[in-house]
């Protein structure tokens, strides 16, 4: 199943911005738990790796897990409503792998600052 995109390049640029904050505030708060070290708050680094993720995962894939709910898509100047309804599924469905990987990928820094 090929990629339907759903968001175009200002949409695209504007995540990969918002991921690069993440990734700094990710980083911020795992040096903030290690400084501290209560390890009962290093769960805490899950929340900001997993917003970080989600707006990395949706530039690559050029899908926005909110706009395949609602069937939009901004590729250009302004929404518009998706009209092809298979693409509107493989854009959910991407949405959910979307979801799936940044679960995956902040659980992983989660447990890797839990053990630095």
């Amino acid at each position: 199943m090929e990629g339907c995109p759903n968001i175009g390049g200002g949409e695209i640029r504007r995540r990969l911005f918002m991921g690069y904050l993440g990734f700094i505030f990710t980083i911020t708060v795992i040096i903030y738990t290690i400084i501290i070290d209560p390890s009962k708050f290093r769960v805490l680094v899950f929340f900001p790796s997993l917003l970080m993720s989600i707006t990395f995962f949706e530039a690559w894939d050029k899908t926005c897990i909110i706009n395949a709910y609602l069937g939009i898509k901004n590729l250009g100047e302004k929404n518009q409503r998706e009209r092809d309804f298979n693409s509107l599924i493989i854009q959910r469905i991407q949405s959910v792998k979307i979801i799936i990987k940044s679960i995956i990928t902040a659980g992983v820094i989660t447990v890797i600052g839990h053990f630095v």
